[in-house]
């Protein structure tokens, strides 16, 4: 059961009435386990399928063909694959298969996305297009959310 709250200086309240009645179910001198994690932004999020977008259609033309990178998906995977968001494993032709995580909501609170963010700027500046700021990057990137 997940239960959504507001952090207090009392303590955390549920945030809606559902909530309120789930917590109700609970008994008075329970044990539960807790889980805390911050909600995803949706507003970051989109942020983020800029910054994808954006370096897709600025990708240098070498870096397209030597990552056979043909459309926005495929960007996306060369961030997870770059920023090590993948499990590898050896089927049984010996072949080797690559799944990549998930960056869903569910997949992933703000804190970790906010660090798989940064990690796609670092890329973006570092390896995938050189010489560009910092801050004309994001700059770009809010005005192409």
């Amino acid at each position: 059961m997940d239960i959504y709250c507001r952090v207090t200086p009392y303590g955390l309240v549920p945030l809606y009435d559902s909530d309120h009645d789930l917590k109700q179910r609970l008994r008075v001198g329970s044990t539960v386990r807790c889980r805390v994690s911050q909600p995803r932004n949706y507003e970051f999020h989109k942020k983020f399928f800029a910054l994808v977008r954006l370096t897709y259609d600025n990708l240098p033309l070498p870096l397209v063909e030597r990552w056979n990178i043909r459309s926005v998906d495929d960007m996306l995977r060369r961030f997870k694959r770059d920023l090590g968001y993948f499990k590898s494993s050896v089927n049984e032709l010996g072949e080797r298969e690559i799944e990549y995580s998930s960056i869903s909501f569910a997949a992933m609170d703000e804190e970790e996305f906010e660090r798989f963010y940064n990690g796609s700027v670092n890329l973006v500046l570092d390896k995938y297009i050189r010489g560009l700021e910092r801050e004309d990057l994001l700059t770009e990137v809010e005005h192409f959310k």
